[in-house]
């Protein structure tokens, strides 16, 4: 099985990185490449009502009602879980004593930190990263970082491209926690569910101010949020080429608010 998965993930990773080379010259962050408007337009609609009659209105209670520390601590669980697969693609990205802090960070947080209720490792030194197959496959590409493939937006999860979507798909492949709830034949409503809700929630909260100006401001929403996506995925990527520190990618990304 575990042959079959390192298989499965490497041919993900090729072919993302195949469609994300596959456009005609480079794309460029002011026009992505949309040969799939029509039916991105029509996926985006169906995830905006979505949004507006259930996602949003939940985002606010959750911001509004849920106490900051009840907050932090629910996007420190979440940030936890992600380390082992961020850990994965430092090692791919040829960086393992990144990984290994990665990894010394999600030991600290999962034991003293309570299960990552508390970042307690932060305050030992060990800064966080965030990392995913979709930064790897453009770190290695030799496209512009804004060259990532056709545009697509995916149902319920919203922007992407090729590479980052083919990148998720990879993710979702190698992150220990669904091989052992799969191992172990947990239901997904036990556990990929409650995780998958609570990260929706979580950032749609961080991104309302975000989102809300971006549309506000905009003849064309769709446009202007495949632009945003196009350009902060494509600073992402060339900070990670040209090495600069992490913390202030994870910043940016924060003050942006249009994480995937």
């Amino acid at each position: 099985m575990a042959a079959r998965l390192r298989h499965s993930t490497i041919a993900v990773l090729a072919a993302a990185a195949l469609l994300g080379g596959c456009a005609s010259g480079d794309t460029g962050a002011n026009e992505p490449w949309d040969p799939l408007e029509t039916p991105n337009r029509f996926i985006f609609s169906i995830n905006r009502a979505v949004d507006i009659i259930a996602i949003r209105p939940v985002a606010v209670l959750y911001r509004d009602w849920m106490p900051a520390p009840a907050q932090r601590g629910v996007h420190n669980v979440l940030d936890n879980l992600g380390e082992p697969v961020t850990a994965i693609n430092e090692v791919v990205q040829g960086d393992p004593s990144r990984a290994a802090t990665t990894m010394a960070r999600f030991l600290v947080n999962s034991t003293i930190g309570l299960a990552g209720i508390f970042d307690v490792a932060t305050s030992f030194g060990l800064t966080r990263t965030k990392e995913g197959a979709g930064n790897t496959v453009g770190y290695y590409a030799g496209v512009e970082p804004e060259n990532g493939g056709f545009y697509l937006v995916l149902p319920l999860a919203g922007p992407s491209n090729a590479r980052d979507a083919a990148g998720l798909m990879a993710d979702y492949a190698v992150d220990p926690f669904r091989i052992l709830t799969f191992a172990l034949n947990v239901d997904w409503l036990y556990y990929s569910g409650p995780r998958w809700g609570a990260t929706v929630i979580d950032v749609r909260s961080r991104t309302l101010f975000a989102l809300d100006d971006l549309e506000k401001n905009s003849v064309d929403y769709y446009a202007a949020l495949r632009s945003a996506y196009t350009q902060q995925r494509a600073d992402i990527i060339r900070q990670k080429r040209e090495k600069t520190d992490p913390r202030s990618e994870l910043q940016r990304r924060d003050n942006l608010a249009l994480v995937r």
